[in-house]
Parts: C-alpha cells; sequence; structure tokens
C-alpha cells in the first residue's frame, strides 16, 4: 500500500474540484459581474468542474488497482484490500457530500433539513450493509466453506458490497438541495416515484457489475487468465472496452446529477451572496417552482399556460361523461387529477407572482405606489403564502412618505408573515430571532411602533439586554411611540450594565432631553461626544450623524409641525450644566461652532466659529459633519472669500461620508448659486435617493420636498 498517500492526495482533489470549484467560481464571478450567471455559462462551469473531478477520479482508482496484495497472507489481505476501487468510491462520496456542503453552510447557514436527515440514514444503511457484509463474508472464508479465491463467488461478493456503495451515492444525492426538491415532488407525483427507484435500481445493478468488473480488472493487472465455472479460460485484456464503459456508465450517472445541481445551485449562491439569510432562505423555496435567477415572469406565464390546459382538459373530460357510463367513470378520474394539478400550479403561481413583483423591486431599486398595492393586494387575496406575505412585507414597507394610507395594510402582512414563518419553518432560536428583528425592523418603518415593540419584548424575553440590536430598535421605538420614561431607562441601563453602544447614548440623550432633563441629555451627549472623538472606520460615520444631531437638537429651536422637537436649551444653560460641558473640550467647541454656525452676527463671530471647528477637527479629521458644518459657516459669512469656500468644504464631507443628504442639498445650493446648474441636478437627485420621499418622520427638515423644488428650478435653468 505506499501508494496510498497519493490515492488520498488524488481523491482530495477529485472532491474539491467537484464539490467547492464551481461554486467557488460561480460566486466570485457573480460578485465581480453583480449579477446572477447565465443558465448555459453555469452548467459550462459544472461539467468543466466534473470532468476534473472524474480525472482526478480515476488517477485514484488505477493507483489503487496497481496496488498488489501482500502473497504472504493472502487470505487476509483479500479481505482487507475489499474490492478494488471500493474504498476510492467509498471516501470520494463522503469527502464530496462534506464539500458540497461546505460553502453553502458557511455563505448562507442554510441547512436542508429534510434532505441531510435522508442522507444520514442512507449513511448509517449503507454502513450496517457494509459491516454486515465484512463479518459474514470474513466468516465464511475463515471457514473455507466459500473461498474468496474463486473468481465468480468474488464477482457476486463484489455485488454485494456495491449495494452500500450505491445507496451511500444517493445519500450524497439528496443530502443537496436537489434532494429538497426531489422530496417535494415525489410524494405529488407517484410516477415520478417509480422513475426514481428505476433510476435506482439501476444505478445499484451498475454499482454491482462495476465492482465484479475489478475483479477481472485486478486478474488483469496482474496478467492472469480468469476461469469460469464451465471451465473456460479469458484473457482480462479483451475485456478492457467493457470495463471501461461499465466504469464511466456510473460515473457519468453521477456526474450528471452533479452538474444538475452545480446549475440550479447557481443562482441560489449568486442571490445569496447579494442578500440577506433571510431572504436567502425564501429564495431557496421560491426556486423550488422554477422562479429564482431572474426568470419568474416566465415562470408565471408558464403556469398560467398549463392551469388553461388543465382547465380545458377537464372541459373535454366532462363533455365524454355524456357520451356513456364508462366515459363518466373515466372523466371524473380525470377531473380529480387535474383539480390536483390544478391546485398545485395555483400556489406555484402565486409564489411565481410574488417573486416575479420582489424582482421588480430590486431591479428598479425600490417601490413605487403601483408596486406596493399589486404586492398588498396579492398579500391579501393569498393570506396563507408566507413568500408573498414576505415579499408584500419587503416592498410595501419601504415606501415611506407623509400622511402615506398603506401603512397599516402592510403591518397586517408583516403580522401574518411572522406567524406564517414560525408556524411553517419551524425555526430554531437563532433563526426566530434574526427573523424577528427583521420584521420588527420592517414595522418600525411604517409606524407601527408599539407592535414592533411588543414583538420585540416577545423577542429578548429576560435577557433584554444581552442583545444591542434589540435594545437600539426597541428604544426608537419607545421613543417615538412617546414611552419616553422606557426608552430613557432602557438605553442608559444598557450603557451602564453592558457597555457603550454610541446609538444608546444618542437615545439617552434625546430621550431626557425630551423630558426637559437637561443635566443627563449633556451628560450622555458628553460620552457620545468622546467617543466620537476616538471613532474611526464605519462605525464613525454613523456616530458622527448621531452626535451631530443632538448637538442640532441643543441648539436649535426649530418650531416646525414636523420636527417635534420645540427646544431652545442652549441659550438657557445654567452654570451646572455649562460645568458639564466644559469638562469635554471637544464637546464645548463642537457646541459651540453649531450654535455660531446659525446665529452668525459679524465677522468676529465667523471668525469664531472657524476657530471653533479648527480645534474639532485636530481631534478628528474625518468628521464629515465637522466639514459640513465648515460649509454651513462659509455660507452665512458675510465675506464673499468665505462664501466661495463653502463648496469646497461640502464637498470634503462628501468625500468622507457620501450618505448625508444635507451635505449634496448643500452642494446643490451652491452649485445652483455658482450657475453651474448641471452639477446641481446630479448633486439634488443624489440627495433625494438617500431619503423616502418627504417622509419627516424620518426626514426632520423636509430636504428630500426642498431638494425637489430645487431640482425643478435648476432643470428649468438648463432649459
Amino acid at each position: 500500500m505506499k501508494k496510498q498517500p497519493s490515492i488520498m492526495i488524488w481523491l482530495i482533489a477529485a472532491c474539491l474540484s467537484a464539490g467547492l470549484l464551481p461554486d467557488l467560481v460561480m460566486t466570485i464571478c457573480a460578485v465581480q459581474l453583480g449579477e446572477p450567471l447565465s443558465g448555459g455559462l453555469s452548467l459550462a462551469i459544472g461539467f468543466v468542474s466534473v470532468c476534473i473531478s472524474l480525472l482526478c477520479f480515476m488517477r485514484s482508482v488505477y493507483l489503487r488497482l496497481g496496488s498488489k496484495p501482500d502473497d504472504t497472507d493472502k487470505k487476509a489481505d483479500k479481505v482487507s484490500y475489499i474490492a478494488g476501487a471500493f474504498p476510492c468510491l467509498l471516501l470520494y462520496l463522503i469527502v464530496l457530500y462534506g464539500s458540497r456542503r461546505i460553502l453553502p453552510i458557511l455563505a448562507a447557514g442554510y441547512v436542508a433539513k429534510r434532505g441531510l436527515f435522508i442522507g444520514i440514514t442512507c449513511f448509517l444503511v449503507a454502513a450496517l450493509l457494509l459491516l454486515s457484509g465484512m463479518v459474514f463474508f470474513c466468516w465464511m472464508n475463515g471457514c473455507r466453506k466459500f473461498p474468496l479465491e474463486h473468481p465468480v463467488r468474488y464477482f457476486f461478493f463484489r455485488i454485494y458490497l456495491g449495494i452500500p456503495m450505491a445507496v451511500l451515492l444517493w445519500a450524497a444525492v439528496f443530502a443537496m438541495p436537489m434532494g429538497q426538491v426531489f422530496i417535494q415532488r415525489v410524494w405529488e407525483e407517484p410516477n415520478m416515484l417509480i422513475r426514481h427507484l428505476t433510476l435506482m435500481a439501476g444505478a445499484l445493478v451498475m454499482a454491482g457489475l462495476l465492482h465484479g468488473a475489478m475483479t477481472l480488472s485486478e486478474k488483469m493487472m496482474e496478467g492472469a487468465e480468469t476461469t469460469l465455472p464451465s471451465g473456460k479460460t479469458f484473457s482480462g485484456k479483451r475485456y478492457l472496452p467493457q470495463l471501461c464503459t461499465l466504469f464511466l456508465s456510473l460515473l457519468l450517472f453521477f456526474s450528471h446529477n452533479l452538474a444538475w445541481i452545480t446549475k440550479n445551485e447557481a443562482a441560489i449562491l449568486n442571490e445569496q451572496m447579494k442578500d440577506s439569510l433571510i431572504e436567502y432562505s425564501f429564495y431557496l423555496t421560491a426556486y423550488d417552482i422554477g422562479g429564482a435567477a431572474g426568470i419568474a415572469k416566465e415562470a408565471v406565464e408558464r403556469m398560467d399556460s398549463t392551469l388553461l390546459d388543465a382547465e380545458n382538459a377537464k372541459e373535454a373530460a366532462g363533455n365524454e361523461a355524456e357520451q356513456d357510463e364508462s366515459a363518466i367513470r373515466k372523466a371524473e378520474k380525470k377531473e380529480k387529477a387535474l383539480q390536483k394539478v390544478c391546485a398545485r400550479y395555483d400556489i406555484f403561481r402565486t409564489d411565481g407572482q410574488a417573486l416575479a413583483l420582489f424582482e421588480q423591486f430590486k431591479k428598479y431599486g425600490g417601490a413605487d405606489e403601483s408596486l406596493t398595492e399589486e404586492a398588498l393586494t396579492l398579500s391579501e387575496e393569498y393570506p396563507d403564502s408566507l413568500w408573498v406575505q414576505y415579499t408584500a412585507a419587503v416592498i410595501a414597507s419601504s415606501l415611506t412618505y407623509d400622511d402615506a394610507t398603506h401603512y397599516d395594510r402592510t403591518a397586517k402582512a408583516i403580522l401574518r408573515c411572522e406567524e406564517l414563518y414560525e408556524k411553517e419553518k419551524k425555526p430554531t432560536e437563532e433563526e426566530k430571532l434574526s427573523f424577528g428583528k427583521n420584521m420588527a425592523q420592517m414595522l418600525f418603518q411604517v409606524y407601527h411602533d408599539e407592535e414592533a415593540a411588543e414583538l420585540l419584548e416577545d423577542l429578548a424575553g429576560a435577557d433584554l439586554y444581552d442583545d444591542a440590536d434589540i435594545c437600539e430598535l426597541l428604544a426608537q421605538c419607545y421613543d417615538r411611540s412617546g414611552r419616553l420614561d422606557e426608552a430613557y431607562e432602557l438605553a442608559s441601563e444598557y450603557c451602564e450594565k453592558k457597555a457603550d453602544s454610541p446609538y444608546l447614548m444618542y437615545c439617552a440623550a434625546l430621550s431626557a432631553l425630551k423630558m426637559e432633563k437637561t443635566k443627563e441629555c449633556l451628560q450622555y451627549t458628553s460620552r457620545l461626544a468622546s467617543y466620537t472623538a476616538d471613532c474611526e472606520g464605519e462605525e464613525l460615520e454613523n456616530c458622527d450623524t448621531w452626535l451631530f444631531g443632538m448637538l442640532e437638537f441643543l441648539t436649535l429651536n426649530d418650531n416646525s409641525h414636523y420636527t417635534g422637537f420645540q427646544y431652545d436649551v442652549y441659550e438657557k444653560l445654567t452654570e451646572e450644566e455649562n460645568a458639564i460641558i466644559n469638562e469635554n473640550l471637544f464637546f464645548r467647541n463642537y457646541l459651540d461652532a453649531v450654535y455660531l454656525a446659525y446665529h452668525l452676527e459679524d465677522k468676529e463671530e465667523t471668525e469664531e466659529g472657524f476657530g471653533k471647528m479648527e480645534a474639532v477637527l485636530s481631534e478628528n479629521p474625518k468628521l464629515a459633519s465637522a466639514w459640513y458644518l465648515c460649509g454651513v459657516i462659509a455660507s452665512n459669512s458675510e465675506t464673499a472669500e468665505d462664501r466661495d469656500q463653502a463648496a469646497e468644504f461640502y464637498l470634503r464631507a462628501g468625500e468622507l461620508n457620501d450618505s448625508i443628504p444635507a451635505v449634496w442639498y448643500a452642494i446643490a445650493q451652491e452649485y445652483d448659486r455658482l450657475g453651474e446648474y448641471e452639477k446641481g441636478i446630479e448633486a439634488c437627485k443624489k440627495a433625494m435617493a438617500l431619503l423616502p420621499e418627504q417622509d419627516h418622520g424620518t426626514d426632520w427638515y423636509g430636504i428630500n420636498y426642498h431638494c425637489s423644488r430645487l431640482l425643478e428650478s435648476l432643470q428649468d435653468a438648463v432649459k
């Protein structure tokens, strides 16, 4: 067995090329291209991978057969040798089974539970068959009542060992995504079960023949002749073509399944790289009806055509029934069968319609009133379809604007979706938590804060402070629904008991401000300022936004109907409150600069504002909001020289963080002032793309509204 390490290397190469190579190639290509690969290209990648795998596997089998047994103990070595190539194929299937599961599990955490269960069961059965066969034949060989040296008996011994090999083959197939589709279809269509059982029986026969052929191939390798029961002898070299045919038949049978799986799984893997875990699981469900990878609309059309054919056939059956009694019985049976077909395709068609809507939503990057109405109507028509409810929830919750009328219907779809998910999917605690937070976020988006809070409280249970995401969203729900005491208590308790969460510090400060607890508000704002000054990376963008928002709340007295924060705190600060601010120089300078930026009266105040901002930026020069504030000071300055610098400051802010709507609105205003209308139009569009249409719930200052008016003015100027 000196060649065993080489055999192992070739087997591992075969498994990896068939198991991980196609997934990795297609996933990387999809990420780079930004869209799923075509079915033909996916199939080509799968075919090439399978070919590479087969070549590696055939090399391992060649090495295995080339390893001759030790002549010192033929009987013991014959038993341990176990059917020539069988260990190679066994290891190939086991490692391939594992490798085909690695990438999907790592990428999406999805496990095909039913298929996996059947796969494990098949492995246990195969192991039992293999063990019993080895014990039986070893015992018989030890008693010399059934010597394995006889080629014909050895041939049948290999056929027996071929059975667990074939079971292992199908275990690998069942455990892959195709297993789920197969199981679902088999119970609905008995004819399909018969076809697959026939195919499996053929695989069993081929497996047995392969092992029998391996007996002859060993003799051929040794250059010996084989004696048949009739007394005739022949050389194995004569049967080399037949051996190759049998060998390739089984491998091509397996490669056909592997190529089919690779092609179909490609679209799912492409989508999962772009979407969340929850969306991936729904894509898999939708794919089972032939709707993923951008073909949902075509799938619905095909289903409609099938339904029409079924209805026509039903009508024809009714006409036949009018002729004689035998035709009546025949028509009744046909009608029952057609009713089942219609019911099944109606379900598939519904899911296909939902997926088609979801594709439109993804394609255009959002929803409009027409798409939202269509999705909600479909969800109300089919309240028991999980995929339909989820689609309606995602689409409708993304469309928010002042005085919208679809929020209540959207909330009902979200709650139905949450209930159906728990009922149908039987999720684990982790899956339930992830999905529940997703649903709660959607409820919050459509201003159903009480329902969102109730759902989050149920998810958290007694361990409320163990999940920062739940605490942050729950604090928002409490704050917006007017439960300010609870919002402050939750945010402050988390910061004291667990860790400094920048968003919860912001929530605690804002809730305290609304309850006129100015001292507590300043304390948490100061902590947030210190945290932001030392922050960097992606977290800095969020901290910067929250801190700047709090500073505006403390310094502005906005009397708008929508803002909801009619405060005038800065000018009424007591000595004790100023002392809290003075303990943090970064906080002091930033707060003073915000106040000065919106209350400039002379050149001295402008210079003071720039001086304060210079001190702030010396602490952290990557604060986009600070550069934006420099632009505000320059824009409001009395000197033309300062005003000409405003655009430069705004553009610097946009470079640091291009997701602040106020920055792009300010840039558009500067371009309008400078007469560069085309650039102003582009800046307006960027600002409006970052905000919902005139939704003061998330756009306090109505930037989208004002930006749309500026856009109209700029477009008129270009004409």
